[in-house]
């Protein structure tokens, strides 16, 4: 039987690459040792993960072979996993963690967590760290088997997260436009009409602009939608909804690229409203709009270049590239972040989503706390 050469470990991206199985080559010869990696840093989380597994030759069933938790996975104590930090251009180790003058290397631990059911086997190691990492530099991933001294490394620029401008909604003033939880409702100076967010109006486009930031390449905009279920039975349970845009790319790398996503209003409340008829009604008394929250996640140029060169073929085509940017091995580090905005919305819009036709049957509240009595136009 021919062999096969498996790649784990990528199910972060739902990425599993089957080798086309050339009878004159053998791409990984019997007893020849790599590694499987996923990892994206980011700063503005509290917890890194990277995930690891081994790479292999099986001459059986392949996915029989990726259920046996032994043969995909490392053992905790097999590999030491760290992370240095560089400054760009240097060569010389620096400080890898926030509020820590003299940490210059950051050890992660490894840890047994259960993933979907799908291919592979559920148990999966992955390595972690709770290190606050900073938004500068360069991080350097470095994966040393102790059993057999092999090393693999990897190296990428971290990147900074999409700042606050002066365009509305992805703006931020304290007293002008405060964010969810500072708005000023009460007393001579309460938060102008100007600093909230109103969708109530359906014609137009609105805009979500923000600035690229160095190193950057790709960009997500999230715009999620809080609500509050007020139960039959008591009590409240928090729920939200995300309208998603399509990713956007910058044109360099350099950053200060004014770049947008645009949407029509009514889009808003028809996406609402699909997401909306996935949850169940019962048991719901009524629904109340809480705030708006902007979500844009940027990613590097690695990030870019592996989802764009592994993605899935539409075509019968068996031979394609693969990017890996692993030094003895295959998989992707590479770096994003994560910046958001948070707004509360205007008293028409509230109303307005109470009773617009793709989301009234949802039982939303109008700014009064009543229930709309029938849709509206």
């Amino acid at each position: 039987m021919k062999n096969i050469k498996l790649y784990t470990g990528l199910l972060a991206i739902a990425l599993i690459s089957l080798s086309s199985c050339k009878n004159d080559l053998d791409v990984l010869a019997p007893g020849e040792e790599t590694v499987s990696v996923y990892a994206v840093l980011n700063p503005n989380e509290s917890v890194q993960n990277v995930r690891i597994n081994k790479v292999y030759l099986t001459d059986g069933d392949a996915l029989t072979a990726a259920q046996d938790v032994n043969q995909i996975n490392y053992d905790t104590a097999e590999l030491r996993v760290s992370l240095q930090r560089f400054l760009v251009g240097g060569t010389t180790p620096t400080l890898t963690t926030v509020g820590n003058s003299s940490k210059k290397e950051i050890v992660l631990t490894g840890t047994v967590v259960t993933t979907a059911s799908g291919g592979f086997n559920t148990n999966q190691t992955i390595w972690q760290t709770t290190d606050k990492l900073y938004n500068s530099g360069e991080y350097k991933l470095i994966i040393f088997n102790k059993k057999t001294g092999k090393e693999f490394t990897s190296q990428n620029v971290i990147i900074d997260s999409v700042k606050p401008n002066a365009n509305k909604p992805f703006i931020y003033h304290p007293t002008l436009y405060p964010t969810h939880g500072n708005y000023v409702t009460t007393g001579s100076f309460p938060t102008a009409q100007t600093g909230y967010i109103d969708y109530s109006i359906l014609t137009g486009t609105q805009k979500i602009r923000f600035t690229s930031i160095a190193n950057a390449k790709l960009y997500d905009v999230v715009l999620r939608f809080h609500y509050i279920d007020s139960l039959i039975a008591g009590g409240t349970n928090n729920g939200y909804v995300d309208f998603k845009f399509t990713t956007q790319k910058s044109s360099t790398l350099a950053g200060g690229e004014p770049m947008e996503v645009t949407f029509s209003p009514n889009d808003f409340y028809v996406n609402l409203g699909l997401q909306m008829s996935k949850k169940t009604t019962v048991g719901i008394k009524n629904r109340r709009s809480f705030y708006l929250e902007y979500v844009i996640r940027a990613g590097a140029e690695s990030l870019n270049t592996f989802l764009q060169v592994n993605q899935p073929s539409n075509t019968i085509a068996q031979d394609k590239p693969n990017y890996s940017n692993i030094k003895g091995g295959v998989g992707i580090f590479s770096t994003s972040s994560r910046s958001i905005i948070t707004h509360d919305m205007w008293n028409d819009f509230i109303d307005k989503i109470a009773c617009h036709p793709s989301t009234y049957p949802y039982l939303f509240c109008k700014s009064d706390g009543v229930v709309a009595p029938g849709p509206c136009n």
